[in-house]
């Protein structure tokens, strides 16, 4: 059985992935040399109350996570 799909958001845009997805995967269907950038370490990943979260980390549906150069 396939799991249902859900709606995340990266930098505000619309990302469909399937449930159960990392922030790696949304990364990676939004923008892959962004994703290559946030796993070299020159980009973080933030939530919506602007804590950093880990490429693996969980999603749910409607959550939004941003890219963000770091430094």
């Amino acid at each position: 059985m396939m799991a249902g799909s859900i709606i995340v958001y990266v930098n505000d845009k619309p990302i469909k992935i399937y449930q159960g997805m990392q922030v790696k995967h949304a990364l990676i269907s939004f923008d892959y040399s962004l994703y290559k950038s946030c796993e070299k370490g020159e980009f973080i990943v933030l939530d919506e109350n602007g804590f950093e979260v880990g490429l693996e980390g969980a999603l749910h549906e409607g959550a939004k996570i941003y890219t963000k150069i770091k430094g």
